[in-house]
């Protein structure tokens, strides 16, 4: 996971120009983003309603 940060990170910086002193912000960021693409991956578990209970027919 760490190798797979370090690339992104790489790459958000190559694609703003290489700005220095910045490290930090872009490691966070690259984790940010990687971990809200693993986070779609992640299928919830189904809910299931409880069923309606009968109205009763008023007579």
């Amino acid at each position: 996971m760490q190798e797979e940060i370090q690339q992104r990170a790489y790459q958000l910086w190559e694609a703003d120009g290489r700005p220095e002193g910045q490290d930090q912000a872009y490691w966070f960021k690259a984790a940010s983003q990687l971990a809200a693409e693993a986070a779609k991956t992640i299928k919830s578990p189904s809910r299931k309603r409880a069923p309606r209970a009968k109205k009763a027919i008023a007579a």
